[in-house]
């Protein structure tokens, strides 16, 4: 029956899946909301989705670690410091 449908009117059923696919993109772009790649098994619960399997656990964590590298950011509480020089004052007694 949809065959039927499809081979009357191709351009008609064709090009509306198109046009919701550009109006659905246009709108989750600008709502974009950051999910992490990855998250460690916390252990059992009923209300949580069941452990990934070792190769997409291997997967994600892979894509996790890419994503890592290709921040610009350092990480937070990270403080670099040159070497010390000089030494240590004479003590005063």
């Amino acid at each position: 029956m949809c065959v039927l449908i499809a081979l009357l009117e191709p351009a008609a059923v064709q090009a509306a899946p198109e046009a919701e696919a550009i109006a659905l993109t246009g709108t989750s772009e600008s709502t974009a909301i950051p999910r992490p790649n990855y998250k460690r098994y916390k252990g059992n619960s009923r209300s949580k989705k069941r452990k990934l399997g070792f190769f997409r656990r291997r997967a994600a964590r892979r894509k996790a670690m890419r994503k890592q590298k290709q921040k610009a950011v350092a990480p937070k509480g990270v403080i670099k410091v040159d070497a010390p020089t000089g030494t240590m004052p004479k003590r005063v007694e």
